[in-house]
């Protein structure tokens, strides 16, 4: 992974559905066009799950990042469930890039947790 921003959450929307049938994968895909392939790798994604939560309820920690000329493929270690799910106001459906401190998530809190939890690996 190439990660430049730390404080970066690529948000990918979701439908509960999709959510409920992929969480045991752990893979988030992105593709489909050039603007619907994150430019930058990230750390963390957030999951925007669509109507009827429409909010961004969990936040994946990122173990790898695979992109080929199709998309990329963001391989999760863990997704966390957010103890306040994170409202922004309009429907995302394919990404969006977020700070951590827009999702009322301290960095460093969040970075001993990616450590703790890749040291596992």
């Amino acid at each position: 992974m190439n990660v430049i921003d730390n404080d970066l959450v690529v948000v990918r929307g979701i439908n509960s559905d999709w959510f409920v049938e992929n969480f045991k994968d752990f893979r988030i895909l992105f593709g489909g066009s050039p603007q619907a392939i994150p430019k930058q790798d990230s750390h963390y994604v957030g999951l925007y799950v669509e109507a009827p939560v429409s909010k961004i309820s969990h936040i994946g920690i990122v173990e790898d990042i695979r992109r080929d000329k199709y998309g990329a493929t963001f391989i999760l270690k863990s997704i966390i469930k957010l103890p306040n799910p994170v409202d922004p106001g309009h429907a995302i459906r394919k990404h969006e890039n977020w700070t951590l401190s827009e999702l009322g998530i301290v960095k460093s809190t969040i970075e001993e947790i990616r450590d703790n939890i890749l040291a596992f690996s």
